[in-house]
């Protein structure tokens, strides 16, 4: 529920409600309009760095996720028309033993 993200660094309680669950609320209100203005204004440029750091989490997450599969892919290979490859039969026959309209024999 409240664990933090890998990718993000974030938990999704911080995403979305711009501070750590842990913290208390304050226990009284301010009531002054003025401060609200400048709370509203804190919060929205706060919660926009916090979007803004999880976006960019999320990215190095994706490259570095990329970058460890393409590690175990070997280079492509470049065929010209009339080179023989090897193919995989495995599944060949299961054409066969299907029936209905995609039977290969009828």
């Amino acid at each position: 529920m409240n664990s933090v993200n890998a990718s993000t660094g974030l938990s999704m309680f911080q995403l979305k409600m711009g501070r750590s669950p842990r913290i208390l609320p304050p226990l009284t209100s301010d009531t002054s309009s003025a401060n609200n203005d400048k709370d509203a204004i804190t919060f929205t440029r706060k919660m926009h760095l916090i979007e803004t750091e999880a976006k960019d989490g999320l990215i190095a997450a994706k490259v570095q996720q990329a970058f460890q599969s393409n590690k175990h892919h070997g280079c492509c290979e470049k065929f010209e028309v009339s080179d023989w490859v090897m193919l995989l039969t495995l599944h060949r026959r299961e054409g066969y033993k299907k029936a209905g309209e995609k039977r290969v024999t009828k």
